[in-house]
């Protein structure tokens, strides 16, 4: 507890939010396949990875771009598996309001995470491919709010007595890396058949982040898997996957060691190159990464002066905090029926891929539970011909947190997939990744504007006994009184209390002189 005399204004400086908000942008492209790219017959899947944001903010607005990663499996004409690659751009805008309160000369950080939320794709031609995407974006932008004291009334020089208050409030700090070039070289026995990779994905997998001074230092793997097939041969097409490890620093301006953080990223250029008995892969990842602290930040909860009438007025202001912020993988096992999924028995599980939905966080027994769906597509074949079935899939996963919850983030990404048919029943298992920062918050009244009025008539150096009530405090008194604190408790047998405004801190005194 403080208790300042000075003149001058005095705020507290905190990171608070400016905007948050959930953008959706449609996308429509149309692709043309080149010439030595079979001609489609039908597509099966489409998938979609979406680069990190590049953000230019200025004039009251932030302008968002990046491009999207097309993954098109199909099958051509010859009834065989085949793959295209086609990239995207995205573009969309976001405004920003920034109120009096504060701060715009330390900048402004703007953090945003964009999904793939809808993907369609028809073929308008036997070489013409036309995508729909939709886009969802969170964006939240943060700035420097200064908590200071409005006053009005009078220029003469004031002695004022402030009750200083102290809260803890989270500070998030955000930062995006270069892309980080990785290969590979997978052997392959070469000797009878000619083998050829149809489609290769990538995801990427970050199981440590420690911060550092001004970045996070991060340790993972791309998961690549190919789906292969052996030319000239009967059997179906496999899959196969090989990890590819990292270690790399994410620049995070601001970041500390003692921050909290985590990490994911995205794989881009994924290049996969067959030659004589190898499989060539380059791949470059590109890291996304958050630090956050708690800092402590001090506000004035009250004022009066020892010389003048003033008048007070408040704000109830909502500080958040850190909670947690970290990461975990989990496992997703079921075993469902085929009627269930939509597969017929004659029907061969080529590939399965998953992707997430949205998820929901509760609190439950001391857990964070993160409950969600997977949109799963599987690749079949009945022998003669490819098709594709979509099911949904439920998954649940728990960590430590029993704290509630104001706001979070929780991103899942899918790092594997696999599908056995036993009998009338499929087997699936998977593995998925999950990133998860939460914040809570607390109430604090803060002092938000003081009229000064006409100067206080002391009585010289007289005193006066006053009766304090039991809702009184030290603060209380002194303030209706516009007396100094310290005067009072030197005036008086009081014992040693935390704070002027505790409620004990007037503890066994019947009278006081003021």
């Amino acid at each position: 507890m403080e208790y300042n005399q000075k003149t001058e204004t005095h705020g507290a400086r905190m990171q608070a939010m400016l905007c948050d908000r959930t953008v959706t942008t449609e996308l429509t492209h149309d692709f043309s396949l080149p010439d030595y790219q079979p001609e489609v017959k039908r597509l099966l899947r489409v998938r979609a990875t979406v680069s990190p944001a590049d953000k230019y903010i200025g004039a009251g607005n932030a302008e968002l771009s990046g491009t999207v990663d097309y993954n098109i499996l199909y099958a051509g004409n010859d009834g065989a598996l085949y793959c295209a690659n086609q990239t995207g751009e995205y573009r969309f805008s976001c405004p920003v309001e920034i109120s009096e309160d504060f701060d715009t000369g330390e900048g402004i950080l703007c953090d945003v995470e964009t999904l793939a939320d809808t993907l369609t794709g028809r073929v308008a031609a036997p070489r013409r491919l036309s995508l729909k995407c939709r886009l969802r974006s969170r964006v939240r932008m943060y700035g420097t709010r200064v908590l200071s004291e409005r006053m009005s009334g009078s220029d003469r020089e004031i002695a004022f007595q402030r009750l200083k208050k102290s809260a803890k409030c989270a500070r998030l700090f955000v930062g995006t890396c270069d892309p980080i070039s990785l290969g590979d070289e997978i052997l392959f026995d070469a000797q009878n058949e000619t083998l050829r990779v149809i489609a290769a994905e990538g995801q990427v997998y970050v199981h440590e982040a420690e911060a550092g001074s001004g970045c996070v230092n991060c340790r993972g793997e791309a998961v690549l898997k190919l789906l292969t097939t052996h030319e000239g041969g009967e059997a179906l097409p496999t899959t196969q996957t090989r990890k590819l490890p990292f270690s790399a620093s994410v620049p995070v301006d601001g970041a500390e060691v003692n921050c909290d953080c985590m990490a994911d990223g995205v794989c881009t250029e994924l290049s996969v190159t067959v030659e004589e008995g190898r499989i060539l892969c380059e791949v470059g990842v590109r890291l996304h990464a958050e630090a956050m602290r708690n800092e402590e930040i001090s506000y004035t909860a009250d004022l009066y002066s020892t010389d003048a009438l003033t008048e007070c007025r408040y704000k109830n202001l909502s500080i958040p905090y850190a909670v947690k912020c970290a990461s975990g993988n989990f496992s997703l096992n079921t075993m469902l029926t085929l009627e269930e999924v939509g597969i017929r028995r004659e029907q061969t599980v080529v590939d399965m891929s998953l992707t997430p939905g949205a998820v929901e966080l509760t609190c439950e027994n001391g857990k964070y539970v993160v409950n969600g769906k997977c949109r799963a597509l599987a690749i079949l074949c009945n022998g003669e011909e490819y098709g594709a079935q979509e099911f949904e899939l439920p998954f649940r996963y728990e960590c430590d947190g029993s704290e509630e919850i104001c706001d979070y983030d929780c991103k899942v990404t899918p790092l594997s997939c696999r599908a056995r048919v036993d009998g009338e029943r499929i087997a699936i298992d998977g593995e998925l990744f999950v990133n998860l920062a939460t914040r809570n918050k607390e109430t604090h009244t803060v002092l938000d504007e003081v009229s000064v009025g006409e100067a206080v008539k002391m009585c010289g150096s007289c005193y006066t006994v006053c009766y304090p009530s039991r809702e009184d405090t030290l603060w209380s008194v002194a303030k209706r009184y516009h007396r100094a604190v310290g005067e009072i408790a030197q005036m008086n047998p009081l014992s040693g209390t935390p704070a002027a405004d505790a409620t004990n801190s007037l503890d066994g005194i019947s009278y006081l002189l003021v």
